[in-house]
């Protein structure tokens, strides 16, 4: 609706952003009025959450919105250069946008265009939902018309989609996709028109562990709740979904490390169970003649074994420096130069594919160097299972569907678990519908 430029307030010495509304577009009255609208609506807003309105100025033959200047990323700029997120960060930005949206909604504010997009990263810490511009405003004269569906496809509720009526759980779906979005760095619902996502609509997504298995099933059901089709059974509020993942990120089920103040030492929990009681001096004194015997015995054991840790090595390095030179032994023989020992494939392979599971978890992580471990772990061990799986899961976040398929099919021809083998069938099934024509 409007281009967005970064701007001097020359009065304050301030950077803005301007956005303003294309002279195409304002000539219409019903556009110019909605622009009127994005500006009021959010002006009457003040949330750390939400970006902040300046003032609306009208300049030639159309109008602008000041807004203050985010020096950030955009969600989906984020996503596009690093991958998927890790689960710790995505719950954080999402409990924020939660809170602003609550914010908004308890001033009837319905957003109606929630995506990572419309949701921008500061830093670790701060985010800013904007947009507003096809936002519904309770009261307002200003209406979407009957069957008109306005808002993003791909995290459009669905009564938003059938132009219906829609209230804060709408928001509340959108937000619970941009969530599944973040964790699995691919879409619910993936087409390349309109039309073919709203079809993929008619049935609930993959869930999110049949494309990472490493995604926490309690973090999924929070997802799942929230994208339900039936309002009724979604969360009732943005508020109740930040709660909830509040409640899921205290619970430490997605191995949220809690950091002990600096300086204080790790405590040593006692349990008087497996407490050994401090005998007095005389005890000792008895217990130690009435266990003399087997005392000697110990000692003559721990003689022999310390020889022995001596004696044995010592022959072994005699040995081994006999082999590596063809020296004459003290046998008067000479022994043949010892094979250089080759490394272990599978233990080489596992090593590069846990090292390319780290990196995976790993925010801001080179997602190149993350294929070049899968490759080389494959590489070393071709029928290497988990790896062959979990890189064809990655390779799909990437939207390399071609590599994704090959890989997947070869791990599903090896998969040693039924349960598993539904799992990968289920994404090929998935990947055959994004792709055929």
């Amino acid at each position: 609706m409007g281009i967005v430029y970064r701007a001097l307030q020359e009065d304050v010495g301030r950077i803005v952003a301007v956005k303003v509304l294309s002279p195409a577009l304002a000539s219409d009255p019903d556009f110019r009025e909605r622009f009127r609208q994005e500006a009021l609506i959010i002006a009457r807003l003040s949330h750390p959450y939400i970006v902040n309105v300046i003032g609306i100025e009208t300049w030639q033959d159309t109008i602008c919105i000041v807004m203050e200047y985010l020096e950030g990323e955009p969600l989906q700029r984020l996503m596009e250069r690093r991958g998927r997120m890790e689960e710790s960060r995505a719950v954080s930005v999402i409990i924020k946008a939660a809170e602003a949206l609550h914010y908004a909604h308890t001033r009837g504010i319905i957003h109606r265009d929630i995506k990572p997009d419309n949701i921008m990263l500061l830093d670790e810490e701060t985010i800013k939902v904007m947009d507003f511009g096809i936002a519904l405003l309770s009261g307002s004269s200003l209406k979407t018309q009957a069957g008109v569906r306005m808002g993003t496809p791909k995290f459009m509720s669905p009564e938003q989609a059938r132009g219906k009526m829609v209230d804060a759980r709408s928001d509340v779906y959108s937000l619970g996709l941009v969530l599944y979005y973040l964790v699995t760095g691919g879409y619910a619902f993936d087409a390349e028109s309109d039309v073919e996502v709203a079809l993929l609509q008619e049935e609930p997504p993959p869930a999110p562990t049949q494309i990472y298995p490493d995604i926490s099933h309690a973090l999924e059901a929070i997802i799942m709740k929230a994208i339900e089709k039936n309002p009724d059974d979604r969360y009732p509020s943005a508020r109740a979904m930040a709660e909830a993942l509040r409640e899921y990120m205290a619970s430490g089920a997605a191995g949220f490390e809690r950091a002990m103040p600096p300086g204080e030492p790790t405590r040593i929990r006692r349990d008087g169970r497996f407490e050994i009681p401090s005998p007095q001096a005389s005890d000792l004194k008895a217990a130690s003649k009435r266990r003399l015997p087997v005392s000697r015995l110990l000692y003559f054991a721990l003689a022999v074994a310390i020889v022995a840790i001596i004696v044995i090595p010592f022959r072994r390095i005699i040995r081994g420096g006999n082999r590596q030179t063809g020296q004459t032994s003290l046998t008067g023989r000479t022994s043949p130069p010892a094979p250089t020992p080759s490394p272990t494939p599978v233990r080489d392979a596992q090593y590069y594919y846990n090292r390319a599971l780290s990196l995976e978890k790993t925010s801001g992580a080179d997602v190149e160097e993350i294929r070049r471990n899968f490759e080389k772990a494959i590489d070393m061990n071709r029928n290497f299972y988990p790896a062959l799986r979990d890189f064809g899961y990655f390779l799909f976040g990437r939207k390399d569907y071609n590599r994704a398929i090959f890989f997947l099919q070869k791990a599903l021809s090896i998969c040693p678990n039924a349960n598993e083998e539904k799992t990968i069938q289920s994404r090929l099934a998935f990947i055959h519908e994004l792709t055929k024509k």
